[in-house]
């Protein structure tokens, strides 16, 4: 399985709660650092992104528009009060794409200002 099912599938296994809205691909994420460590964060990616997960990660972490970021490329999210936030992964190939999708995006929130 390739693409945003196999996205959703990576996430649900790791009880991530992934839902498809409007194009994206949120689900449920819990950063251990930062401002927003404990708490849960809903975040994204677009589905577009997605075609040949997880041979290759999605660019864009798309996250609600109150949650800051020191160092970051952004511009509005496809969902409205939400931002878009340019990200690479490097070093991808490892054998759980979804384990280690969601370990850069708690890396990426562990940055969080606000």
């Amino acid at each position: 399985m390739v693409g945003h099912e196999a996205f959703v599938e990576h996430m649900t296994r790791l009880g991530l709660h992934p839902r498809v809205e409007a194009g994206l691909v949120i689900y449920d994420l819990e950063p251990i650092d930062g401002a927003r460590a404990g708490t849960v964060v809903d975040t994204a990616v677009g589905v577009d992104e997605l075609g040949r997960w997880p041979q290759v990660p999605p660019h864009w972490i798309h996250l609600p528009g109150d949650v800051t970021l020191a160092r970051t490329n952004s511009r509005p999210s496809t969902r409205p009060g939400w931002t878009m936030h340019s990200r690479q992964i490097a070093g991808w190939g490892v054998d759980d794409p979804g384990v280690a999708w969601a370990g850069h995006v708690r890396g990426v929130l562990g940055e969080a200002r606000s």
